[in-house]
């Protein structure tokens, strides 16, 4: 099975450890016969560039290493990919590929799609009018835009969609927009989580702070937390406890994520390394 990602030239996605998570799963599942049914499975890790084009050109490779795909994170080569895996028969199961994409017989998805969540609760309150801000990068602006066609494909006017970097006068501008678009009341953050790190969201929720965007007018989403389950019960997380304006702007925040009810990330990836199936020296709160 590829592994396929930006692992080596985007460093919070390294924090995946993708040859770590890879190993433990397919060790677990070489061991349960109800699962692997007799095949020896293994993961194979394969780096997907960072630029659109240099991703969807180094798909062409892919075929020599594995029967089988997961990925590709950016969801601008999910057609291609998943015509090439349709054309060599081979499984993708990427949870990244936005809206219904045509033909892709070998294409699974293995998680409810973020839009059709992200509608669900915005039809729950009532609430119409969306703006998407992405970081810049060809990863966050593809998802960015990829979720703003699939709203508007299920009825609901996006009225703004931009990008916003790490520079505080990007962000300003980026919410200036909104605030001059017609009854925006949501505004999706497609960009690495400030809680994992995340510089641009951080600049992004401040500045909203320093323009008043905070005091429930509006609703921001981090869009990541909708594709794995970010830790919430009992969890501290020293971003906030050391920075006084990001934690009143996080105030303004409805994060939307997976459930894991019997166990918590970090506490899975813990017992994983008290029974020795990853290395020791790995910290689960970092990861």
């Amino acid at each position: 099975v590829g592994v396929m990602g930006p692992w080596t030239c985007d460093p919070l996605l390294a924090r995946a450890l993708p040859e770590v998570a890879s190993r433990l799963a397919v060790a677990r599942l070489n061991r349960d016969p109800t699962f692997n049914e007799g095949y020896w499975w293994d993961a194979v890790v394969l780096a997907e560039a960072c630029q659109t084009p240099q991703a969807v050109t180094g798909l062409l490779n892919v075929e020599r290493y594995a029967t089988g795909l997961v990925g590709p994170l950016n969801p601008a080569t999910c057609g291609a990919a998943g015509l090439l895996a349709a054309a060599w028969n081979k499984p993708l199961v990427s949870w990244s590929c936005l809206g219904d994409v045509e033909g892709l017989e070998t294409l699974v998805t293995p998680m409810p799609e973020p839009a059709g969540v992200l509608h669900a609760v915005f039809r729950f309150f009532r609430w119409a009018h969306v703006a998407v801000l992405s970081a810049p990068q060809d990863l966050w602006r593809e998802v960015g835009q990829g979720l703003a066609q699939d709203l508007r494909a299920r009825g609901l006017p996006v009225t703004v969609v931009t990008t916003a970097g790490t520079q505080e006068d990007e962000a300003g501008e980026a919410l200036r927009r909104v605030q001059r678009a017609d009854g925006v009341r949501v505004v999706v953050m497609c960009m690495h989580s400030v809680l994992l790190g995340g510089e641009e969201q951080r600049v992004l929720l401040e500045k909203a702070e320093d323009m008043g965007m905070t005091d429930g007018t509006y609703v921001f989403i981090p869009y990541d937390a909708l594709t794995f389950p970010l830790p919430y019960h009992r969890v501290p997380y020293p971003v906030l406890a050391n920075n006084t304006k990001l934690r009143l702007a996080y105030d303004a925040v409805l994060t939307i994520t997976i459930d894991s009810p019997d166990v918590t990330f970090h506490e899975a990836l813990h017992r994983a390394k008290e029974t020795y199936e990853i290395p020791a020296h790995i910290d689960p709160a970092q990861v």
